[in-house]
């Protein structure tokens, strides 16, 4: 990896951690578009911020909720309407976003501000309204769908 990727990569990683922060501290639930836009009037990378906006949500449900069966990989929906199977092992974003959320979560993390960003997820939505409608429901036996990201490039 050369210097200008880990300047980069560094870069992407400050600006997920300064993200948790802003999420965890605003007091409205923002529609994507307009966290992603927040983000950016934030001083966060417009490109970093679709980034943190779509897979930040994903690793903290995942972080939550370890004992749920989640899927490896993630299916993109392009503008073209073709679909690619993407791994999020092999999601350097995702890679990195993962990392500061497991540093969240050993630090002085905070339920308030998991919840505000686990609960922005899909997952969490889902996973939430299986669990009201039926108490005795066993996390660990949940089997949930690929994700689909819908990418307007």
């Amino acid at each position: 990896m050369d210097y200008l990727t880990n300047i980069k990569l560094s870069e992407f990683q400050s600006e997920v951690k300064t993200s948790i922060s802003l999420i965890g501290n605003l007091k409205e639930s923002l529609e994507d578009e307009k966290l992603s836009s927040f983000l950016s009037q934030n001083g966060i990378k417009k490109s970093n911020a679709i980034e943190i906006v779509i897979f930040l949500p994903i690793a903290f449900v995942r972080k939550m909720l370890p004992n749920v069966n989640w899927p490896e990989n993630y299916i993109e929906q392009l503008s073209d309407k073709k679909q690619r199977t993407k791994s999020f092992a092999e999601n350097g974003f995702y890679k990195i976003i993962k990392k500061e959320t497991d540093n969240y979560y050993a630090g002085k993390a905070e339920s308030e501000v998991i919840l505000k960003i686990a609960g922005r997820s899909a997952e969490f939505k889902v996973i939430n309204d299986l669990l009201f409608k039926n108490e005795k429901a066993d996390i660990s036996k949940i089997k949930l769908t690929e994700n689909i990201i819908i990418r307007n490039e």
